[in-house]
């Protein structure tokens, strides 16, 4: 079953509020899908999808135990404050690794949205975390992926990145979303 962004925003919408109504949990916070667990700016845009900054390895242990299957690094190789060691570490901890180096601006290009629509679409990949940083490219590949597979508008597109993590890459970001054909089915 494939979601559209206005389903998925549905969907997380009617969850929040049924949460909200039978625990008390505080609106506009979603919990874990699979468990508990935080790592920096953590979002929830999708259904079994956990998007932010770089988890530290005792996050990462704590996502392997509450069930999470997959971790999306879109961290660039040797980059400054990744974790030295997460492919071999999340691999050792039965979890998928999948690594989509984004560079920034210059990383927004449609096969690294490409490669984060196969994950997406992969039903045994959730639930997953996808992150970065901060969560910024994040937010920008999911603005763009949702302009380019989803068919939505830029400005709706936008929103969808920013419930991602989007932020000091929006204005590049809304640069992109302009040009962008969305992909016909």
């Amino acid at each position: 079953m494939t979601w559209s962004w206005r389903s998925v925003r549905l969907a997380a919408s009617l969850a929040l509020l049924a949460a909200a109504a039978s625990c008390g949990a505080p609106a506009g916070r979603e919990p874990s899908p699979a468990g508990a667990i935080e790592i920096p700016n953590a979002r929830h845009p999708l259904p079994g999808v956990l998007t932010g900054g770089q988890p530290t390895a005792e996050q990462l242990r704590r996502a392997a135990e509450a069930g999470y299957r997959t971790v999306v690094n879109l961290r660039t190789e040797g980059e400054a404050g990744s974790l030295p060691d997460e492919p071999d570490l999340v691999r050792r901890l039965g979890l998928r690794y999948v690594a989509i180096p984004v560079d920034h601006a210059a990383g927004l290009t449609e096969d690294n949205v490409r490669a984060l629509h196969e994950i997406l679409e992969d039903p045994e990949a959730r639930p997953m975390i996808v992150h970065c940083a901060s969560g910024n490219r994040v937010g920008a590949l999911f603005a763009l992926h949702a302009r380019m597979f989803e068919g939505l508008p830029p400005e709706e597109a936008l929103a969808a990145g920013r419930q991602a993590g989007l932020t000091r890459l929006e204005p590049e970001v809304r640069r992109r979303l302009e040009s962008i054909q969305p992909v016909k089915p």
